[in-house]
């Protein structure tokens, strides 16, 4: 019997399409027994006899690779950085991500964070829950500038979104000549922007990106939004530009490693965060995994 691992939790959670393709397959499924993220150890223990591999953003190494042997990692979404990607060519191991099939769900949480951030929703929800029902006074995001930084898929949508509700739109991506938006440098857009949201993948040359000195070039009173990866961000810099007054509001729905109760980020003004959620509707989730279950399907010759 062929074996197929299946790490990402809302796989599982959300029935759809893409459960019935994998049920359907005669491919034997294997789940976690824990409903978190997985360690690289679990992962082994995991894939341990499959061949196929549906992966969220838990660790794929080359002892997860070997551990299989695995044939084909489908990716459970889009960045591919959790993944060692010269271990799995060395084995001729297929990987393949899903590509837009998020893009949605992504864009419509960073809208909500941008409308979070300007009308203080977290803070009137925690105000009316304490019973002292004190209104705090936000901003209208009509006729506010966009910085968006990456213009892939999602940044594209989030673009068009915000251009929906009245937002002046700007961009930066080095990797692009033209855009339907103004394409600024990065210093151009952080001086100029209320709002700054990223939407680049995680790199060796964007890994800490956001830190003390990009905040700083950011403008007085505004705001910043990460619905990529966490570890484009420096905790302590934020930290810091919230605790300072220069920021008015972060937004994180990613994080390298999970702030714990007594994080200093908990007690700042103006932040907060979500538990990975971007692709968390039961859209995104079915688009998702009847790719991932495809490219499994395909190599697998099911």
């Amino acid at each position: 019997m062929t074996r197929v691992a299946v790490s990402p939790r809302s796989f599982r959670q959300v029935a759809g399409r893409h459960q019935q393709l994998l049920g359907e397959s005669g491919l034997e499924v294997r789940y976690p027994t824990v409903d978190r993220h997985l360690t690289e150890e679990e992962m082994v223990e995991l894939v341990t006899g499959c061949e196929g591999l549906i992966v969220g953003i838990d660790p794929v190494t080359a002892r997860v690779l070997d551990a299989g042997p695995l044939r084909v990692v489908a990716k459970y979404g889009s960045g591919l950085d959790n993944i060692d990607l010269a271990a799995a060519r060395q084995r001729g191991v297929r990987v393949a991500a899903a590509p837009g099939a998020n893009s949605q769900a992504v864009a419509e949480l960073t809208l909500a964070f941008l409308f979070a951030l300007a009308r203080r929703v977290v803070a009137h929800h925690l105000s009316a829950l304490r019973g002292d029902w004190q209104r705090r006074v936000g901003v209208e995001l009509s006729g506010k500038r966009l910085g968006v930084v990456g213009l892939g898929q999602i940044g594209q949508r989030v673009a068009a979104m915000a251009r929906g509700v009245g937002m002046e739109v700007v961009a930066h991506d080095p990797f692009k000549d033209s855009a339907e938006v103004p394409l600024l440098d990065l210093d151009d857009l952080l001086a100029s922007s209320y709002a700054v949201s990223l939407h680049v993948p995680l790199t060796p040359a964007t890994r800490g990106m956001v830190d003390a000195a990009f905040l700083a070039r950011m403008r007085p009173g505004g705001i910043l939004v990460n619905t990529a990866r966490g570890g484009l961000v420096d905790l302590d810099a934020v930290v810091d530009a919230l605790r300072s007054g220069h920021l008015a509001g972060v937004a994180l729905d990613d994080f390298d490693e999970i702030p714990g109760p007594e994080s200093p980020l908990w007690s700042c003004p103006g932040f907060i965060a979500s538990p990975h959620a971007g692709a968390s509707t039961v859209e995104a989730v079915e688009r998702t995994g009847v790719a991932a279950v495809r490219v499994v399907l395909e190599v697998l010759g099911r």
